[in-house]
């Protein structure tokens, strides 16, 4: 098995796609977390200068250091053989995945910015479309799962997506969307995923 270690502050946010995909796969590894830099910049001004980009989260893989969230998180899609099975799916995957970002990039934008009437609008206008359009693409592939009719990291990452905005804006943003809304429980109730979100420190972001 693997030596790993997850670097990242002691948030969900950027390495909480990461945690998932090892949570899912029962993979033991360290989850190394630093104070928020709001509350204690010491120990991450400590680590910055030996990141590769002075960023984190950092994955360390026997011995092998990978940065960048989806750089790291899709890597273990891969190991996890959750990134599809053939160049057909891997490339939905990464494009439910994008869809999924693009979401959360601009909320993270509103969020640090303390910008609460471009939040509000983004929940009432970007989101309902953006949920739309994943609605649709999973009613045109069966309904069941987002891509190749199989669990893969595009159903982990929306899971991931709408359980961290009910915590974040306490808004059930699957709400209209009935076949996301019973995707969402179904991984919700996979038991290494429903143990991990059970166990895992509360965290504001």
């Amino acid at each position: 098995m693997a030596n790993v270690k997850l670097t990242y502050f002691d948030l969900r946010a950027r390495a909480e796609p990461c945690r998932l995909l090892l949570a899912y796969a029962g993979t033991k590894y360290e989850d190394e977390r630093l104070a928020a830099p709001w509350d204690n910049m010491a120990p991450w001004a400590a680590l910055k200068p030996n990141t590769p980009w002075g960023q984190v989260p950092l994955l360390a893989w026997d011995g092998e250091i990978i940065a960048q969230s989806m750089a790291c998180a899709r890597f273990l899609a891969r190991e996890f053989n959750l990134a599809g099975r053939t160049s057909m799916e891997m490339a939905q995957v990464d494009e439910i995945i994008d869809v999924i970002q693009d979401l959360l990039n601009a909320w993270y934008s509103l969020y640090h910015a303390k910008d609460t009437a471009g939040q509000q609008k983004f929940l009432e206008t970007n989101i309902p479309t953006g949920m739309g359009q994943l609605e649709k693409k999973l009613e045109s592939r069966g309904g069941q799962f987002m891509v190749g009719n199989a669990f893969s990291w595009a159903d982990l990452h929306l899971f991931f997506y709408v359980t961290d905005m009910k915590l974040m804006a306490n808004k059930a943003v699957d709400a209209n969307f009935p076949k996301i809304k019973n995707l969402v429980e179904r991984v919700g109730s996979i038991p290494n995923v429903k143990a991990w979100v059970n166990s895992r420190p509360a965290s504001i972001l």
